[in-house]
């Protein structure tokens, strides 16, 4: 069992369902459903099978019944995420999570459906949404009693949250509801968003909403429209990685390029006036 790496998780364990494991293994004295990890170097990873993995370490087996499989990253992920979408009841923000990341799965495998590829914006949702739709749509409607709208508000969410904001929110004293990540996703700035997370996950706010409303009580500081514009910039430019940010600058470059000059420009001819007007006070 010390073979076994556990790396970050989609969903973390549940304290109850442990519990219950636990209950299980010391009156059977063991674990029937063997566990699924691959082969990696220096052992094997898991990939399902987190509650049972840490209740048979809580009761002291030293071995556990594993199933090795042969896969690739994607393919893990994937598993992971369909174990726990056909298992255990999800809460709101596990859904988002889940949701979010089979649709970059899906994505990936058919880079066609994104959004600015080749094909148009049309194409692009009506693949993309009937993937995330025929997957996902009847266990959330059993699970939450929700709707597609729901589900796509859920998959905004978990494509917004960063691993350190959803890390804040499952830490949470009280549940993240399903009312919490719906405002959440219309948050237009960042900052909204990480100031939802940082009071929810601090005990600070029982809903998302509370936060809101603080913020824009009297006297709160109210952005104006370039400083969103900017935020959002800044929230989208942060949450890429490195080799879409680069893909990003090379197809902007001479527009890029250009702005810096004209900010270069702007900066040199703010300091030649203040130069010139500490000159003329000189000479008076």
């Amino acid at each position: 069992m010390a073979d076994i790496q556990v790396e970050e998780r989609l969903r973390i364990a549940s304290d109850t369902a442990v519990a219950s494991i636990v209950s299980s293994i010391q009156e059977v004295g063991s674990i029937l459903q063997p566990l699924l990890v691959r082969r990696v170097k220096g052992g094997y990873r898991l990939m399902d099978g987190l509650h049972r993995l840490t209740a048979a370490k809580q009761v002291g087996l030293e071995e556990v019944p594993v199933k090795v499989s042969e896969c690739t990253n994607d393919q893990a992920i994937r598993i992971e995420v369909d174990a726990n979408v056909a298992g255990a009841p999800l809460t709101p923000l596990d859904m988002a999570v889940f949701l979010a990341a089979h649709k970059e799965l899906y994505e990936r495998e058919n880079p066609e459906t994104r959004r600015g590829s080749a094909g148009g914006r049309a194409k692009s949702e009506v693949l993309t949404d009937k993937m995330s739709v025929s997957s996902f749509a009847a266990n959330a409607a059993e699970v939450f009693g929700k709707g597609e709208r729901q589900i796509f508000r859920l998959i905004s969410v978990g494509e917004k949250l960063s691993k350190a904001e959803i890390g804040l929110l499952r830490k949470a004293p009280k549940r993240v509801q399903f009312k919490d990540l719906e405002h959440i996703a219309k948050c237009g700035a960042q900052a909204d968003r990480s100031a939802i997370c940082a009071a929810l996950g601090a005990g600070e706010a029982k809903t998302a909403k509370e936060v809101l409303d603080r913020k824009k009580a009297p006297g709160a500081a109210v952005l104006s429209p370039l400083d969103q514009q900017i935020a959002k910039l800044k929230d989208a430019y942060s949450r890429a990685q490195k080799s879409a940010r680069r893909e990003f600058v090379r197809l902007h470059s001479d527009e890029l390029i250009e702005l810096i000059h004209e900010i270069s420009a702007e900066e040199e001819g703010a300091a030649e006036v203040v130069s010139f007007a500490s000159k003329r006070e000189a000479i008076q």
